[in-house]
């Protein structure tokens, strides 16, 4: 089967050199060629081995146990055996002379990483047989691996004056790849990718563009003209994240996570679209995305309580609750509703929340925020100061530095008229936090006016 009949989806992908993905951390790597070329030419199919194939042309000579050898290297190539396949081809070569041999000792040598000692016999091949895409192929290749870097540019010119296929022109690239010549390696790869629109060939433009041309706007022009046509893959879009999150162009990486979202369902993009509209300040894009692009009933309560639309936050919380068997739920409820309170000293009102508190602790609740949340208003509303300060001791021992909780404890304390832990306490959460909020300098002016003295 010649080269130029091979099916498209059986066709061998050439890798010739490495190339690595910008990735959501915007970092970059660089482009690197590798120390030896690789071609991976195509494997004739089983039936074209036959042993009848080879033995009706005319041979020199012709071995006895030519047809057994002939099934035992083709076996090998199967099982990727390849330096042994190609040992028994070598052999079946030497001892024939036949060009079927010959392109199958290079191919398996070329599979096997050995370099053949029958370069100049295929050389000759190809004189012979110049319309031969797939020797030219393997010549490349060959001189690639020998660092022959303008024989390997000859071929390639060559082989792309007799093949239009994508693989040779991406084939061809190469030595210019190694030499540095990056124009004339474009020039070859922006003709395969037209060809095939090639995700991969377009990456490979990309990094060459970005990390040896200095070319960044070439780079986004590319991605994005490719984005637009046909659409944002995975791999398209991160390369263009990570261009534009160097450049801190947040606007720009919005529409392109959005994408991702939409086409992987991946929670960790629809949080980049949220963050994106969160560093803009938009919150109402982010609240509107949430509710029109993409459900998320746990990202728009947290929306919402951000912006202290409490109500809507609450609502939501009680559609949650139908759902999930998370009792967290119930605290975040609870937080929810007392801050819609008009009357936060509402004793029916105030006696709702603390059952959803308890409610959530009695399922397993130990978060050390939702229990200071609770302990907090035990003591400040004077429902159960002492249960409230057992609460924020609880919550201390996870975090014994938190000032916010010792904040609570102290008030607490103060609460029940203990200046001798009020007041140390109190004065080392200002010594911490200052007298910024609004609420610590409230608690620091009572504390301090009753305790001071004492």
């Amino acid at each position: 089967m010649s080269w130029n009949n091979l099916n498209t989806n059986n066709r061998a992908v050439f890798t010739l050199f490495a190339f690595s993905i910008l990735y959501l951390t915007g970092c970059s790597s660089s482009y690197r060629v590798p120390e030896r070329s690789k071609v991976i030419v195509e494997k004739e199919k089983l039936p074209q081995y036959n042993p009848r194939n080879f033995s009706t042309q005319n041979k020199k000579y012709k071995l006895e146990n030519e047809d057994e050898l002939i099934i035992k290297a083709i076996w090998l190539e199967e099982q990727h055996n390849y330096a042994q396949s190609n040992k028994i081809y070598a052999k079946l070569y030497d001892a024939t002379k036949q060009d079927e041999y010959l392109l199958k000792e290079l191919t398996t040598a070329h599979y096997a990483g050995i370099l053949s000692k029958n370069i100049d016999a295929l050389k000759s091949y190809i004189r012979r047989n110049p319309s031969d895409i797939q020797a030219k192929r393997l010549l490349l290749s060959f001189n690639l691996k020998e660092k022959k870097f303008q024989e390997a540019k000859d071929v390639a010119s060559l082989l792309t004056k007799e093949s239009k296929q994508a693989i040779d022109y991406e084939l061809a690239a190469n030595p210019y790849i190694f030499t540095g010549d990056y124009q004339q390696a474009l020039i070859y790869l922006d003709q395969a990718y037209k060809k095939t629109l090639n995700e991969d060939i377009l990456l490979k433009i990309v990094t060459i563009e970005v990390n040896y041309l200095q070319d960044i706007d070439s780079a986004v022009e590319r991605l994005e003209k490719h984005r637009k046509l046909h659409g944002c893959s995975e791999k398209i879009c991160l390369q263009l994240i990570a261009i534009y999150g160097q450049q801190e162009k947040i606007a720009k990486l919005i529409p392109i996570y959005k994408d991702l979202a939409k086409k992987s369902q991946k929670e960790i993009y629809i949080e980049k679209v949220i963050e994106g509209y969160l560093f803009n300040k938009d919150i109402d894009g982010a609240i509107n995305y949430l509710k029109t692009d993409y459900k998320n009933d746990e990202l728009l309560y947290s929306l919402y309580m951000e912006k202290k639309e409490y109500k809507k936050a609450y609502a939501l919380t009680q559609k949650i609750l139908k759902t999930s068997k998370d009792p967290k739920w119930y605290a975040e409820s609870a937080i929810a509703q007392y801050e819609t309170l008009k009357n936060k000293d509402d004793k029916k009102s105030l006696n709702k929340i603390v059952k959803k508190f308890e409610k959530a602790l009695e399922l397993g609740v130990e978060d050390a925020v939702y229990l200071n949340y609770y302990g907090y208003t035990l003591i400040d509303k004077e429902i159960d100061v002492k249960k409230g300060i057992k609460i924020i001791k609880k919550v201390l021992k996870q975090e014994p530095e938190n000032s916010y909780y010792m904040d609570s404890l102290a008030w607490g304390e103060y609460k029940l008229g203990n200046c001798n832990k009020a007041y140390p306490l109190m004065k080392k959460v200002v010594e911490i936090e200052g007298l910024n909020e609004d609420e610590i300098i409230e608690h620091w002016k009572a504390i301090n006016t009753k305790c001071s003295k004492n």
